[in-house]
């Protein structure tokens, strides 16, 4: 595959975020994937929507010279209702405009992001299991708010082998080869692959276990002890605070918050443009361009100046 051609049409619904110099060449990352084959699915109210069959995408980047290959992994699908994924209504009330909204998305999907980079492999986020499929048993531990909220305002299309095992194998990967765990933040469909970990340096930010929301606790696996890192400032400009996750600090782990309070990106300074896994921040590209709030987010002011500091930042370096 060619170094230029990375991400399908559809990762553009990922939070992956293409903003910045004019003069950026849109086809940089050019349609890889076969998305032509779709199945209905029927969601509960009777709607029926049909259902991308993502595939995974691999690309080469360069650094420092030298061959480096990111693959994003499909880890199944989620549809989350329209006013989840755009802001509608004042303040808070957007919130509870999620509830009341009759409207879902079309499936999205869960990605995974692994870069093989010299100091090892890194995996940014975890993706869903099968098990968030049977919400009776797998949220049995969790309050009922948040069992009501969840089964109210997205829907799960997930199988055994979308899990990241499977997905490894497809790109001729060993789980067990992985050096290091990156979350951006706790949400489940981020933390549900966590399972696949048990012996790896996992690491969030501080802020974000600490004052964690939306986030479900009992999925958790029972050894979870995750290593919660500090920024350290002066490390980046327009962010200022970084974490460096690679000895060469050219993958940093950057506060991004609004999504979550805590919520972190991974920036990757490759030789020819910067790579952004962006979590959560928006559902689209669109949205950071366009100040559209997703009515999800923890914090909304937040999520305005995360947005602000995207656009500053890629104003300077160009930026995916």
């Amino acid at each position: 595959m060619e170094r230029r051609k990375f991400i399908t049409d559809a990762a553009k619904y990922a939070s992956l975020t293409l903003v910045g110099a004019s003069q950026f060449n849109n086809n940089l990352f050019a349609s890889t994937a076969n998305m032509s084959n779709t199945l209905a699915t029927p969601f509960s109210n009777g709607i029926t929507h049909k259902v991308s069959n993502y595939q995974h995408v691999t690309t080469t980047v360069k650094l420092r010279g030298k061959d480096v290959k990111v693959h994003a992994l499909c880890t199944g699908k989620v549809a989350v209702k329209t006013n989840f994924k755009t802001k509608k209504g004042f303040g808070e009330l957007a919130k509870l405009s999620i509830l009341f909204d009759k409207h879902y998305t079309e499936y999205l999907p869960i990605w995974v992001w692994v870069i093989e980079h010299p100091d090892g492999l890194i995996v940014v986020d975890t993706g869903e299991i099968s098990a968030v499929t049977q919400l009776g048993q797998y949220l049995s531990e969790e309050s009922e708010l948040m069992k009501y909220f969840f089964r109210h305002s997205a829907r799960f299309n997930v199988n055994e082998r979308d899990e990241l095992n499977y997905q490894f194998e497809k790109v001729n990967l060993k789980v067990d080869d992985v050096k290091l765990v990156v979350l951006t933040h706790l949400h489940l469909d981020h933390t549900d692959g966590l399972k696949f970990f048990p012996k790896q340096e996992i690491i969030v930010g501080k802020q974000e276990f600490q004052h964690a929301s939306g986030n479900m606790p009992t999925t958790y696996p029972k050894w979870f002890n995750p290593n919660k890192v500090d920024y350290k400032n002066d490390r980046i400009e327009v962010f200022n605070q970084a974490y460096p996750i690679t000895t060469s600090e050219d993958l940093l782990y950057i506060p991004t918050p609004g999504h979550t309070h805590g919520h972190s990106s991974v920036l990757f300074k490759t030789d020819d443009f910067d790579l952004l896994f962006a979590g959560d921040i928006s559902y689209d590209q669109q949205q950071v361009i366009n100040g559209e709030l997703a009515g999800i987010s923890a914090d909304y002011k937040k999520s305005k100046q995360t947005y602000k500091q995207i656009i500053d930042y890629s104003t300077h370096h160009q930026t995916i």
